[in-house]
Parts: structure tokens; sequence; C-alpha cells
């Protein structure tokens, strides 16, 4: 019976965690050549604050709790090392690039309508403010349009979304800022329910299945 009270106990220390508040600010920009960003997060009602900046590659990250810097370990980005990562990384991206038209090839109406209304749901339990400007494009005319079509049912509200889709194609540069409130329990909730309806369930479900049979497949042919 004592066990099972700990555990009981553990439980709700868990779901009493995850049930405190976490807000967030963040303001950038995304293109092909350049990343910047600024983030502020803070969970517990500023209880912990953590700062997030990116800056043509270059990060910085600060922690503070209860008001007290909270020393963080930083790696020195030039080094000859992290150069050469860098490097390797850009080569990898470059063979092995993002490609948007495999995507496409999966993705369905259905799945589509289940994104859109996680995302819905998703932003209104963010209490979200949103603004966005700029311009995107996928290389595929068909999945650009599509996306048109999802951020033409999001800019309502706090959102405002001043995208242009660029049908000719791959194209990226978009700047804006954002700010909100996170429960993470509810985050967690809706991302089990988006997991489990159809559509989404099904994409997975089959990745998993076939990875597994070929798994199986190879073992058995090692004792062939």
């Amino acid at each position: 019976m004592s066990g099972l009270m700990i555990l009981i106990l553990i439980l709700l220390l868990i779901v009493g965690l995850l049930s405190l508040p976490l807000t967030f600010k963040a303001g950038g920009r995304l293109c092909i050549e350049e990343q910047q960003l600024d983030v502020r997060i803070a969970w517990g009602w500023r209880l912990l604050v953590a700062t997030i900046g990116m800056n043509r590659g270059k990060m910085s990250f600060a922690l503070r709790l209860a008001g007290a810097t909270i020393p963080v370990n930083r790696k020195n980005p030039g080094t000859v090392k992290a150069k050469e990562k860098r490097k390797t990384t850009r080569r990898k991206k470059e063979r092995h690039g993002f490609n948007f038209l495999t995507i496409s090839k999966v993705l369905s109406r259905k799945f589509l309508a289940a994104v859109l209304g996680f995302i819905k749901k998703v932003f209104r339990s963010l209490g979200l403010r949103l603004r966005l400007a700029g311009i995107y494009g996928t290389g595929d005319p068909a999945l650009t349009g599509l996306l048109a079509g999802l951020m033409g049912t999001l800019n309502a509200g706090h959102v405002n979304l001043d995208l242009d889709a660029d049908f000719s194609g791959p194209v990226l540069d978009i700047a804006g800022e954002t700010s909100g409130r996170i429960v993470p329990v509810v985050i967690l909730y809706l991302t089990i329910r988006f997991l489990f309806a159809g559509p989404v369930r099904n994409l997975w479900w089959t990745q998993l299945k076939s990875k597994f049979v070929g798994r199986k497949l190879k073992e058995g042919a090692q004792y062939v």
C-alpha cells in the first residue's frame, strides 16, 4: 500500500509541475542565408527564466533561478572542431537536402485537416500573439498552395500573417515576433490526441510496421 501511495504522490507531483504555466516571448528572422532569433522563456511565474539568442550561427544562453544567475558551461564556437562539424553538417545538407517533394507524397487532405485542427487547438491554448511577414515557397506549387490555404485559416484574431506565397521555386525569408503562455499538461494532452487521430496514426503506424517487418526479414536472412 505504501508503494502505491508513493507512486500516486509522484504522479500528482509530475502533473502539478506540468500544470505550472510557462510564458515565452520570441522575435527574429528566418531565411536560407541567415537565422536570427531571440527567445525568453519563464516557468513557474518566473521562478526559472531562460534566454536564448542565435545570430549567424552563434548561440548564447543564460539561465536564472529565483533571480540568481545559474552558471552555464559554454563551448567556444570558434574552435577548429566546431568549425569542422559545421562544415560536415553543411555538406550533408547539400547532399541530402530537405526535400519538400518527398513530404508532399505522404500528405493527404485528411492528414492536413488533422494538422490544422491540432494547430488551432494549440493556438487557442497558448493565447498566442503572433506576427509574421515575408515570403515562402516549397518548390512544389501544389504543396505551396496547401500551405497558403492553411495560413489563410490561421490569419485571425491575435495571429497576423502577412506572408506571400512564391510558386516559382523554394524560397524562405520570414521575420516576426510572438508571445504566449503554455501549460505543458494541456499541450501533452493535445499532442497525444493528435498522434492517435486516424490519418496521423496511419502514417506513423505504417512506418513503424515497415521498419519492424524489414528488421525481421534481415534477421531471418542471417539464419538462412
